[in-house]
């Protein structure tokens, strides 16, 4: 007990223990642990040295290293006091540290002082720690020296510690180094917000000579004479400022390296490393000096007419080669997981004619894969081994087509492009023919890529017509497995040889393996929600093959499967064409066999029913099926359509096309204890959907479960580092047993919501952080042991571009009385019969809500009567604009505008406007006309008994207001109604 509860405590103080940082994932231990005793080198005489004592200790404690981590935390304590003389608020990260490090060598005692200490200092703080300048500023400094995954969450630390103290120096320094790393200016970037921060800092900062070498690097940008000679001023006046500063020699060697001046840049670097010779940048950066070196080179000793260059010819140019493999070799021994400099040592053993060039690209694409980037800068440079030093035009081609196909429009995706269409020019100039089967098919796959699906078409006809096999451009199969339930899934296993595959991680579950020794991409699709997942999942180019999978049962092959099915048709007239059918089970007899009849029609009749032989003879006869249906396409895949961002589905909408195995219920309301809660009774196992608040409850047999939503809860802690993204649900199991929950989220980009979004527990002031098991576009699916609280949450250092983005709701609430309009920005997971409970004046005007919103963006409302009214008072609203802020705990019982209506108005248009600073203009993100006949329903809510007896066509009334007004309201009325008849049938 005395274990969890100081647990719960540790976990909302703020310290590196809790800003999860992820050793495994974000940075490697070796490179920061030698960056840290550098910079502590370099500030041992500053009083800023005591951060880097207290992160090296956190290093140490990952290291294993107990007491060195101690000593060094002690060692920061030591200097804080002694340069920030009676100052505890510089403390409060220590002495956090301190704690969670004293907690996990079980000396409870130790950690018990620290957190005391800690409660001691934060009675001086009403807001608690997280709003300290102290805190907020370590916790910046930290994220930008761990790693660059952090930079987005540093400048949000910055951006609010300047909020308190916008004068600081220090802090105006690290936002710019922040908003430098985290933003790009274009050589049109007139008014850069980067540069403008920049000078900012250095008026404050006059001394520090990186800002200086920051804002030359960023001037270059602009590319003309009028920039060029003030950045090389700066550039010079930094390097008299701290000549024997390594990171103002490197950041000046950057500079000269972009200029095309290698000579100086090499020698800036080589004293750099002098001063570092354990720093992996400044190896990589020497590499690429000498590389474009040898480049140049190289295009003077080229033999005219031919693409391989004499190296013999020039001693100097196997010297820069040499140097070059040296400095990346010693780069990767110093960070193993330097993805670019292994595949670019590849690309220079290729050069040599190694045989170490295929083993290094092999563990290049391992180690991209793993950490999820630079993968099109592995293939870019793979494609130039295959086609330079390999001579296989057909792989640099299949690797220059995956970088493409990654990210068309960055600047190695436009490379790619680029080398194709030379390959191409190449390829016709020799054959002499532009309608090659091969070049229309290459010019099909990039228009494709690039969401131009007519000309892409076009083009693989003509390729067609050119009897082009795909096979020989598409080498590896792309498969859908679309099911209903994970039974059906059990397909898995007869589709790969061996019945073995490797899960690759990302958005969706995805799986790779072989089918008669040819690679195999097989991606798990929802088949009830393949829109969304279209719209969110970049799987261009389509599949091969896509594979339904059913179970021969009675409740499969029903009028609702023949819709979903149906509905799959958006993805082209020729989605049939590529469609097998895959029956798990042949002993059960199909109620409705019409449906299966139609379907198989549509298909084809291409099916396979599994379950009657051996494994192994299955495998083969399935696979022997996909491969037939494959080279009937003359191996061409499916082309999907483009998915329009408009186009959206309610979260109702979804649930109500669960997998056939859930259940979707409306809940019985009750009030207990002055309080309005949910009931579910359940009398089987399975997934219960409530249809109000979108959550799933996995019952493991017959149960009974009370829940409630509550907006804001005072008694709920957040752990600190973590962000609420979602009401409060209190959840009690009064009988059976819940295993999981699926709560609902907001956020539109999964692959981030997969690392930044948990949900936390609390339960008698315990609290636990439950990683998530499954994320949909919709969902979150944790196990629970136990029942209480529950929220989604956070990690505030994956504060990114798209972790700024929600899918929201505008919600419209008429208060009748006063005759005015609140309105109220939510999140999607927030359900309007919350808020309405706020306010006793509130009818929720229900009407389509929902729309995309962005933190830290200003937005106002219009509201314009629809027709004339011949007065001159027009609608007053307040406040005329507001900015959206993510904010640590919810707040959400006050309207985000209200507006007052002149008498008589009862038709009106509202329009939701962004302000977008960058452009100049304001963007429409929400429009709706609305009738306000709430005056009509509030009147019936208020009728008795006998005034609605004498209203006989109370229903009719009722059916032209259901569209408009709260269902809750209407069934009410409806069964008064209803009530008063049987009454008077019975009489």
């Amino acid at each position: 007990i005395l274990e969890g509860a100081l647990k719960s405590k540790l976990l909302l103080q703020e310290c590196h223990f809790t800003w999860s940082l992820r050793e495994e994932d974000d940075f490697v231990l070796c490179d920061l642990l030698n960056r840290l005793e550098e910079q502590i080198q370099l500030e041992c005489k500053e009083a800023r040295v005591t951060r880097a004592y207290n992160s090296l200790g956190f290093v140490q404690y990952l290291y294993g290293n107990q007491q060195e981590a101690l000593a060094n935390l002690q060692k920061s304590v030591e200097l804080a006091k002694e340069h920030y003389k009676d100052s505890d608020e510089v403390l409060i990260v220590t002495y956090g540290d301190l704690a969670w490090l004293h907690y996990h060598i079980n000396e409870f005692s130790k950690c018990e002082e620290y957190l005391r200490e800690l409660e001691r200092i934060c009675r001086k703080f009403s807001g608690g720690f997280t709003y300290t300048v102290e805190v907020l500023r370590e916790k910046g400094w930290t994220f930008l020296k761990f790693s660059n995954k952090y930079s987005h969450a540093a400048k949000e630390c910055f951006r609010q510690a300047l909020e308190m103290n916008p004068e600081n120096s220090d802090l105006n320094a690290g936002y710019a180094i922040a908003l430098y790393r985290t933003t790009k200016d274009t050589p049109d970037s007139s008014d850069s917000p980067t540069i403008k921060q920049l000078e900012r800092a250095i008026e404050l900062n006059p001394d520090d000579a990186v800002l200086l070498l920051l804002l030359a690097l960023r001037m270059l940008n602009n590319r003309d004479d009028k920039t060029f000679e003030p950045a090389l001023k700066k550039v010079i006046v930094a390097l008299r400022m701290s000549p024997e500063n390594p990171h103002v020699i490197r950041y000046t060697a950057k500079f000269f390296r972009q200029l095309g001046n290698m000579d100086i840049a090499i020698n800036l670097l080589e004293d750099a490393l002098q001063a570092t010779p354990n720093s992996a940048f400044i190896h990589h950066q020497l590499a690429m000096c000498y590389k474009k070196k040898k480049i140049y080179l190289e295009k003077k000793h080229r033999m005219h007419g031919k693409a391989k260059f004499n190296v013999k010819e020039s001693d100097e140019i196997q010297q820069y080669l040499d140097q070059c493999i040296y400095h990346l070799d010693r780069a990767i021994s110093l960070k193993p997981s330097f993805v670019n400099a292994v595949a670019d040592l590849a690309l220079h053993h290729g050069q040599l004619g190694s045989f170490k060039a295929d083993r290094l690209f092999e563990e290049a694409f391992k180690l991209a894969y793993n950490e999820k980037k630079h993968l099109q800068a592995v293939h870019f440079l793979c494609g130039q081994y295959q086609l330079y030093y390999k001579r296989s035009e057909p792989l640099a081609f299949q690797h220059f087509m995956q970088g493409l196909r990654l990210q068309p429009k960055s600047e190695l995706g436009k490379l790619c492009e680029d080398k194709l269409k030379t390959m191409m020019q190449h390829r016709i100039k020799w054959l002499k023919s532009p309608d090659d089967g091969m070049v229309c098919g290459i010019q099909g796959f990039i228009h494709e890529v690039k969401s131009e699906k007519l000309k892409a078409e076009e083009f693989y006809e003509r390729a067609l017509k050119n009897a082009l096999n795909f096979g020989e451009i598409f080498t590896e199969i792309r498969i859908w497995l679309m099911s209903f339930s994970e039974t059906e899934k059990s397909v898995l296993s007869l589709i790969f040889d061996g019945g073995s595959y490797e899960v690759e991680s990302g958005r969706i579950k995805t799986f790779k393996g072989s089918m008669n020794k040819k690679i195999v991409h097989l991606v798990d699709i929802d088949i009830c929600n393949v829109k969304s997942i279209l719209r969110w999942e970049k799987l261009t180019p389509g599949p091969h093959a896509v594979l339904l999978a059913f179970t021969l049962h009675d409740d499969k092959f029903t009028d609702q499967t023949k819709e979903i099915l149906e509905n799959l048709e958006f993805l082209g007239e020729k989605f049939w064409n590529h469609v097998v059918v895959v029956c798990c089970s042949s002993n059960a007899v199909v109620a409705q066999r019409s449906i299966l009849e139609w379907l198989l029609e549509k298909c084809g009749h291409r099916c396979y029913i599994c379950g009657s032989a051996p494994e192994t003879t299955e495998r083969r006869e399935l696979s022997d099926k996909i491969q037939m249906m494959i080279r009937s396409n003359n191996s061409m895949h499916l082309v999907l359509p483009d998915i329009s961002d408009g186009e959206s589905q309610s979260p109702s909408g979804i649930l109500r096309r669960l997998d056939l195995k859930d259940y979707l219920f409306t809940p019985e309301v009750i009030i207990q204890e002055g309080q309005r809660k949910y009931r579910l009774q359940c009398s089987h196992a399975g997934w219960f959907h409530c249809e109000f608040t979108q959550i799933g409850f996995n019952m493991e047999g017959e149960g009974e479960v009370l829940y409630r939503t509550i907006l804001q809860d005072n008694d709920c802690p957040v752990p600190t580092n973590y962000s609420q993204a979602g009401p409060v649900y209190d959840i009690k199991c009064v009988q059976g047993e819940l295993s999981q929950l699926r709560l609902p989220h907001c956020e539109t980009s999964i692959e981030d919501a997969c690392h930044f979004m948990s949900v936390i527990h609390n339960s008698n002031k315990i609290v636990d952080i439950l990683k998530p098991q499954n994320i949909t576009s919709t969902h979150v699916t944790v196990s629970i042991k136990g029942t209480s609280k529950f929220f989604i949450s956070k990690k505030e250092n994956w504060f990114t571009g798209h972790w700024t983005k929600m899918l929201s709701q505008v919600m419209l609430f008429y208060l009748q009385p006063a005759h005015r309009l609140h309105v109220f920005l939510q999140p999607r997971s927030v359900d309007p019969r919350e808020v309405e409970k706020s306010n006793k004046d509130y009818t929720l005007i229900q009407t389509v809500c929902e729309c995309m919103l962005k933190y830290e963006c200003v937005y106002s409302m219009s509201c314009d009567p629809v027709a004339e009214h011949g007065l001159s008072e027009t609608p007053k609203i307040q406040p005329v604009d507001t900015k959206l802020h993510c904010t640590k705990k919810w707040k959400h019982y006050y309207p985000t505008f209200d507006i007052k209506l002149p008498d008589g108005v009862m038709d009106v248009g509202l329009h939701l406007k962004k302000e977008n600073p960058k452009e100049g203009k304001v963007e429409v993100v929400w429009s709706r006309d609305i009738t306000l006949t709430g005056k009509i329903l509030y009147c019936l809510c208020e009728w008795n008994t006998k005034l609605i007896q004498r209203v006989r066509n109370v229903n009719v009334i009722l059916d032209h207001l259901g569209d408009i007004n709260a269902n809750e309201q209407v069934n009410k009325i409806r069964a008064m109604a209803t009530s008063l008849e049987k009454n008077e049938g019975h009489l």
